[in-house]
């Protein structure tokens, strides 16, 4: 989702620091790959009292028979690449995202609850290193350009077409 695409929605809530957003019942963070989710839980709670059903198109998560969060997810995810695990007093639920050929941003996890506010995300920097094989080819290709422009040269498309 863009800013454009938040124009004229009134209530937006700023952005945390894991690209996502903080809610009285939970929080979530994302990256290019996936969504997770915390539900804060006291120290008593087990894994029995707790309720996760995640699906291509929608997400249910309930703890101790009171629902946090359910509802049609912002986009479709692997449901069969997703989990959930307790860890330090805190449900996370791991959401995998189908569109892992380009960078997309969700504004919130489930249609209807509040968006963040997109004009306050701030994407972690991807360095060289981390990208696959076909980034790093497009990357090098864009520097190539960029050096062959600012020297008055053809770009690699125009060489191309010259041979």
């Amino acid at each position: 989702m863009s800013v454009a695409d938040q124009e004229g929605i009134e209530c937006l809530i700023p952005c945390n620091d894991q690209c996502g957003g903080n809610y009285e019942k939970y929080r979530f963070g994302q990256n290019d790959k996936e969504i997770e989710v915390f539900v804060p839980l006291d120290g008593k709670t087990v894994s029995k009292q707790l309720k996760v059903t995640i699906n291509p198109h929608d997400l249910h998560i309930a703890v101790k028979g009171v629902t946090i969060l359910s509802g049609k997810l912002f986009k479709p995810i692997k449901a069969t690449e997703s989990t959930w695990l307790v860890r330090d007093n805190e449900l996370v639920v791991v959401l995998v995202k189908t569109n892992l050929h380009y960078e997309e941003w969700w504004p919130l996890v489930v249609e209807g609850e509040v968006q963040i506010d997109m004009k306050t995300l701030k994407p972690p920097e991807v360095h060289l290193a981390e990208l696959d094989d076909g980034a790093r080819a497009t990357v090098a290709r864009m520097m190539f350009d960029q050096q062959q422009k600012r020297a008055g040269k053809a770009t690699s498309e125009e060489l191309k077409y010259t041979q």
